[in-house]
């Protein structure tokens, strides 16, 4: 009988510390392959850490700035992209012109913490195609850039728009996003146009352009159109037009 007691605690003993182990080892492995949450995926700062610290950064300055503008006019409703800057202790968003289509009470400025009102139309330059638009305050959820500081300077540009250059916008295609891209200068043009092999799509205009060293270069304009006798006209998708930001007047933010 002490025989079989012995064995009966021995294998009481052996099953709790069988279950403590499955519980401990269960305790680590949920643990180990917990995901993430949605938000810690989105986070603005969540970039790839196998890219050069400094295009960490510029990447950082792209999703952080990067908001989205609703404009409303009779019913109709524009979507454009813009980046959220910061000069004199105002706070602006440079985006498109050719997206604001209602007044600046019916224009709204989108991002995760909720709708920024506008202020004032600081700047709405229908030959440049551009617009600058005062906030009512700052954006929680948002980094804002300081502009013109970030532009380059002088022969700066040379280097800034050399062929093949890196560059990222985020942005809000189709409706969708943000959205961050990378790219590639391919070329400058007449007429002081910036182009990219990209990606483009309703939406994206208005974006701000950074160099992988964290310049800011410009606001997408539009996508490149193809037209042949064979087969009419085309929409290049991979090809994007960037307005340079040396033809922003930023006096008028900083008179």
């Amino acid at each position: 009988m002490n025989v079989l007691k012995k064995i009966a605690q021995a294998t009481v003993a052996f099953l709790i510390g069988t279950m403590f182990a499955f519980v401990v080892f269960h305790s680590v492995f949920v643990s180990a392959v917990k995901l993430p949450t949605v938000e810690e995926i989105q986070d603005f700062d969540n970039v790839s850490v196998n890219l050069p610290a400094q295009e960490q950064n510029a990447l950082r300055k792209s999703r952080n700035s990067t908001v989205r503008i609703f404009s409303e006019f009779n019913g109709g409703i524009s979507n454009l992209s813009g980046t959220y800057f910061t000069a004199k202790n105002r706070y602006f968003v440079l985006t498109a012109m050719h997206g604001i289509i209602g007044d600046c009470a019916q224009t709204k400025i989108w991002s995760p913490s909720g709708f920024t009102e506008c202020l004032q139309f600081v700047a709405l330059n229908e030959t440049i195609d551009y617009a600058i638009i005062e906030l009512k305050g700052e954006i929680p959820s948002k980094e804002p850039i300081k502009l013109p500081q970030l532009v380059p300077k002088g022969k700066g540009w040379e280097r800034a728009l050399a062929a093949q250059n890196k560059v990222f916008y985020t942005g809000f295609p189709n409706s969708t996003g943000p959205l961050t891209f990378s790219g590639n200068i391919i070329g400058y043009m007449e007429g002081d146009y910036i182009y990219l092999q990209s990606f483009g799509w309703g939406g994206s205009s208005g974006a701000g352009v950074f160099t992988c060293d964290g310049e800011f270069i410009g606001y997408l304009l539009a996508l490149d159109v193809g037209e042949t006798e064979e087969y009419g006209v085309d929409v290049l998708e991979d090809i994007v037009i960037v307005v340079p930001a040396f033809k922003i007047d930023w006096t008028t933010i900083l008179n």
